[in-house]
């Protein structure tokens, strides 16, 4: 799941809400949390129920929408804005899927080695 951007790419998008999330562990995966006991916390809190996942209303989207709109309007930075290719500004190279680049080098067979072959026989 994405916690840095969770208001736009799960809120919005999908239309669903984490409720009950505990107070004093932050936001992040449950992977990123490094306190033993904030991560036993919240593993009791999911398991009992208290914290869970649930779809949205329409009228509580709209209000969400509504809300995230006024705060990018004030120029708040919502959520954490995606970092930029590193080839930004540079021709991109397109190749053929399954050809990929040809080498330089040509073999050509010598007429001596086929008339070789021949006189063999």
């Amino acid at each position: 799941i994405n916690f840095a951007n969770f208001e736009v790419a799960i809120k919005v998008r999908y239309s669903i809400n984490l409720i009950g999330w505990l107070e004093g562990i932050p936001f992040q995966s449950p992977h990123a949390i490094t306190n033993a006991k904030h991560l036993w916390t919240l593993h009791d809190a999911l398991k009992a129920g208290t914290c869970h996942w649930a779809y949205m209303t329409r009228q509580q989207l709209e209000l969400y929408q509504d809300q995230l709109k006024e705060q990018q309007s004030t120029s708040e930075v919502v959520g954490k804005p995606r970092k930029k290719c590193s080839n930004v500004g540079r021709k991109q190279r397109h190749t053929v899927p399954g050809r990929g680049l040809k080498s330089a080098a040509i073999i050509n067979l010598s007429s001596e080695e086929d008339t070789s072959l021949k006189d063999d026989m």
